[in-house]
């Protein structure tokens, strides 16, 4: 292992299968993701406890992606296409595509955004959430 294992972001992916299934392809453009896994919790604080106490639940992935508008590519076409369709989507997030065997996937629900200034370039983005049990791989 090397000594030093952090990452930079500049080789992160993101790769989509509009239909939900296993062709996943690269979106093109995009140049950021997030993906939040917190986790449920229950209160069950009881009598005589000298303190609150929870339990935890389940953990809800939920995340953002973004990227750059680009409509000769295709890329944002196709990923408009995909909102639009308003089916799950099999998402899946790559942290560094040196290393294609470390993922997070699953089927998300997908929206989208397009974000226009006249200070910069055109980006579009979007909120996704899991529409079915996500993995970590490896």
């Amino acid at each position: 292992m090397p000594l030093n294992a952090r990452l930079h972001g500049k080789t992160g992916q993101i790769q989509m299968d509009p239909a939900g299934g296993t062709a996943l392809v690269t979106v093109g453009d995009m140049n950021a993701w997030t993906l939040d896994m917190s986790t449920d919790r229950a209160d069950v604080t009881g009598f005589g406890d000298t303190n609150k106490r929870r339990v935890s639940g389940l953990p809800d992935f939920t995340g953002t992606i973004g990227g750059f508008w680009n409509a000769v590519a295709t890329s944002s076409p196709a990923y408009f296409a995909a909102v639009l369709a308003g089916n799950p989507v099999t998402l899946r997030l790559v942290p560094n595509s040196a290393d294609p065997t470390v993922y997070f996937q699953g089927l998300a629900n997908i929206d989208g955004s397009v974000n226009v200034g006249s200070g910069g370039a055109v980006t579009v983005g979007g909120k996704w959430d899991a529409a079915s049990n996500w993995v970590i791989k490896p």
